[in-house]
């Protein structure tokens, strides 16, 4: 329940204003790292230092979530949560420098669409 401000009197309005402002995940790995603690404890076991838990060979987090000892909703809610944090992380030049990249091939995809349609022609 957010906490508002009361009703001003002279306005008549029925406008609540709130005093309280909700933010992304901001850099909180320790927090992902409490809230999915067995995640977390797999991954000291990964080949590879920097491993993602996403395709990696050797991944002892993908092991276990094949193995069926992590369930897949809670893998996926890892995952959502890591790469935001990771986002959040990124400076705004690599946050536009990755948009920039994401607009080129979606512009390269979409006249590839289009040059595929007028072939059909």
């Amino acid at each position: 329940m957010y906490k508002t401000q009361p009703i001003r009197e002279k306005e008549c309005s029925e406008k609540h204003t709130t005093i309280r402002r909700e933010l992304g995940i901001i850099s909180n790995e320790s927090g992902i790292s409490s809230t999915f603690s067995e995640i977390d404890e797999l991954s000291d076991q990964c080949r590879y230092k920097d491993c993602t838990h996403t395709v990696e060979a050797g991944c002892a987090v993908l092991e276990a979530l094949e193995r069926g000892e992590i369930s897949g909703e809670r893998y996926e809610n890892f995952l959502k949560l890591y790469k935001e944090s990771k986002y959040n992380e990124m400076s705004y030049v690599e946050k536009r420098q990755k948009d920039k990249k994401w607009g080129k091939f979606f512009n390269s995809a979409m006249k590839e669409i289009k040059n595929r349609k007028d072939s059909y022609k």
